[in-house]
């Protein structure tokens, strides 16, 4: 019968990925996020599944914090903290002006986003097909190129940007 030792790899797994998702939070906050984003998002849905191991494995340790003042009002203020954030986040529609401003250069055909570059519609084209991505018209949009090139639209919007 195949038995999982968690605490060889559960400590180890829980500090790397908290250390890698603390660089790439601090190198998002700054403005950094290609390919950070991706790796942060990847890396981070794993750190989530070593915290659950780790807890397994250190269950006894684990609920013990929940008998100390100190540690139930760190956990009471992440908790605190958390939910204030992720209400605030839902509070803003559509994720906020940024990313309503994105949605909206997305949906717009390339014709509507030459002007906004000081560029012409098919220099936006060329750009894109430089890059490999097939543009079939002028009048297609950012999130439609995309789509049908199977990647997403931030990915175009960088190159027409360079």
């Amino acid at each position: 019968m195949f038995t999982l030792n968690t605490r060889q790899w559960s400590t180890p797994a829980v500090i790397s990925a908290g250390a890698f998702m603390s660089v790439s939070g601090v190198l998002m906050f700054f403005g950094m996020r290609d390919p950070v984003t991706l790796a942060h998002e990847w890396i981070g849905l794993a750190f989530v599944a070593f915290v659950v191991f780790h807890i397994a494995t250190h269950w006894r340790g684990f609920t013990g914090y929940f008998s100390r003042r100190a540690a139930l009002g760190i956990i009471a203020a992440v908790a605190l903290v958390t939910a204030a954030l992720i209400g605030l986040s839902a509070s803003q529609e559509g994720g906020g002006v940024k990313h309503r401003i994105f949605q909206s250069l997305e949906q717009a055909p390339l014709t509507e986003i030459a002007p906004l570059l000081d560029q012409s519609a098919d220099s936006l084209v060329a750009k894109l097909e430089s890059g490999g991505f097939k543009v079939v018209s002028t009048a297609q949009s950012i999130k439609e190129i995309a789509s049908r090139n199977g990647t997403r639209p931030p990915e175009l919007m960088r190159r027409l940007f360079e």
